[in-house]
């Protein structure tokens, strides 16, 4: 199919209708499995699918000693077979003088060619597909599309990872050299290669220690949320991110935006504004509060850094998590909900089977996805029985909010 998006999973998307019960809905529709390129099917591994998604990985393979950011690199130059040539030589040497035919030639030759297909398609590099860079409290961040988004217009922010990587075009260019051809017409000059080798190798090395010592996806960031809204927000628009022990990536910290006005259940249940009341329960199977900043007021940040600090007190003291909800409902005010349930660790001695689970955001708020686990038990159990397993007491909560 000619612009395809193979990254993408869905086909159509379904309009949410309003309900202010929590139930089970269908929001997407998929594509027949010939139209998107699965990431399971895209070579490398790393600890976290948001990486993974984001770009093509740094690691070295053992055969053919070529990351996929290389392959990637290199296809789009069209220089890839004369890459695997350069790097082969020194293994091509020692048969030779051993009189020993290369065996793995074919083989290693049709796998290299059939990842760079899934390379290509999956890092596709449309305008339209580029990484958008932000700056939220200070420090670089990214936008970026989800592979499987449940919403139109959804959007993953994570810190800037790619700071490694500033050297790209230099050596996109420096490959053009490989094109400078001998007598016979064959690609003659390596050192490009090389030097790409040595360049992909100081970024594996960068990224590894990055990974080694990076922030896990707790909730540290609801400035850099209410930021993200105040830049790129409209009024019903919101943002939102997943606790630690119901997030599908635990590694990248993120969070998602939502455009489009989606009525998630919860949001049926917040009160009346009482400006005289700083944070106000809401009336939702899971303990929560809600709070409305003013955003024209001096002290915004200081509230919303208040209540991170409150939330991680929770986490840390009690094994209470937060799901942070912000919604754009005017240019000038952010509605903030946090809704809060026990964080999965040992001391709540849960069984493994509602451990495996437990609510994510979209669930905490309402909204079960059709045909999915989760779904199913809802479906089982009904709302009440189901929230019971996850909830806490609302005592250590009002002491601190």
């Amino acid at each position: 199919m000619i612009n395809t998006n193979y990254r993408s999973t869905i086909q159509n998307f379904i309009s949410v209708a309003e309900n202010d019960q929590a139930h089970v809905d269908r929001l997407v529709e998929k594509k027949n499995n010939h139209y998107f390129t699965d990431m399971s099917q895209v070579r490398g591994h790393s600890n976290s699918n948001i990486e993974k998604m984001t770009h093509p990985l740094s690691q070295p393979d053992d055969v053919d000693y070529l990351s996929p950011y290389m392959i990637d690199l290199l296809g789009r130059m069209t220089t890839l077979a004369f890459a695997e040539k350069v790097l082969q030589s020194p293994r091509k040497q020692i048969l030779d003088q051993l009189g020993i035919d290369d065996s793995q030639q074919t083989q290693r030759q049709s796998r290299l060619h059939s990842d760079q297909i899934a390379i290509s398609r999956f890092y596709n590099h449309r305008p339209e597909a580029r990484l958008l860079s932000l700056t939220l409290n200070g420090s670089p961040f990214m936008e970026q599309e989800p592979t499987t988004p449940y919403f139109i217009g959804q959007k993953i922010i994570t810190p800037d990872f790619t700071i490694h990587r500033r050297e790209e075009s230099t050596h996109l260019l420096d490959l053009l050299r490989c094109k400078f051809r001998d007598d016979s017409g064959t690609p003659f000059d390596k050192a490009p290669i090389e030097r790409l080798q040595k360049y992909n190798s100081t970024v594996h090395l960068n990224e590894s220690r990055r990974n080694e010592n990076g922030a896990s996806n707790k909730a540290d960031y609801f400035v850099e949320m209410a930021e993200y809204l105040i830049q790129r927000g409209d009024p019903g628009d919101f943002i939102v991110q997943n606790s630690l022990e119901s997030s599908s990536d635990k590694n990248t910290p993120h969070f998602q935006y939502i455009p489009n006005q989606v009525p998630l259940p919860i949001f049926f249940h917040i009160p009346p504004y009482d400006e005289t009341i700083d944070a106000q329960r809401v009336d939702w199977h899971l303990p929560s509060l809600y709070q409305k900043v003013d955003l024209r007021q001096p002290d915004w940040r200081a509230k919303i850094i208040n209540l991170q600090q409150s939330s991680q007190q929770l986490l840390n003291h009690h094994h209470i998590s937060t799901t942070p909800v912000f919604r754009m409902v005017e240019q000038s005010h952010i509605e903030v909900l946090l809704v809060f349930k026990k964080d999965g660790s040992p001391v709540w001695n849960m069984a493994l089977e509602d451990s495996q689970h437990t609510p994510g955001w979209l669930e905490a708020c309402g909204i079960f996805i059709a045909n999915t686990p989760k779904a199913e038990v809802f479906n089982l159990k009904g709302a009440q029985q189901y929230y019971a397993i996850y909830s806490v007491t609302a005592e250590c909560i009002d002491d601190l909010f």
